[in-house]
């Protein structure tokens, strides 16, 4: 009955707009706020997502992955990006980058057009 008592008097001062400062606990998102991350993941797509189920395939667009296997992505190391990594891990190569990211992360493939124009013919 005193648990009841007290859920009912937390609920009415949350209804009246009174701050709740008293709390001993902290919540999973404040704390992964404050936590600094300094390596990187290098994931790199070597299987096909063909007739995978569309929530995989979701967590590969996500990623940055699907376009093209074999193309690199970095992702920071948080528990988020570790949780979609362990969705898609046999599909995936995944490398530890400690330090900053590298500058080829902020490179897209492109391929040469394979010709240029040089001059006009007339």
């Amino acid at each position: 009955m005193a648990m009841q008592g007290s859920l009912s008097g937390l609920l009415s001062a949350a209804r009246s707009g009174v701050a709740l400062s008293q709390r001993a606990y902290t919540t999973s998102a404040s704390e992964a706020a404050s936590v600094v991350y300094t390596g990187h993941y290098k994931i790199t797509q070597t299987r096909s997502a063909i007739g995978v189920p569309k929530s995989t395939i979701k967590v590969l667009k996500s990623l940055g992955l699907g376009h093209r296997i074999g193309r690199p992505v970095f992702q920071p190391q948080t528990p988020i990006a570790a949780g979609k990594i362990l969705k898609v891990k046999e599909m995936v190569k995944i490398e530890n980058m400690p330090g900053p990211m590298p500058a080829e992360g902020y490179q897209r493939a492109r391929a040469t057009k394979g010709y240029k124009v040089v001059g006009k013919m007339m």
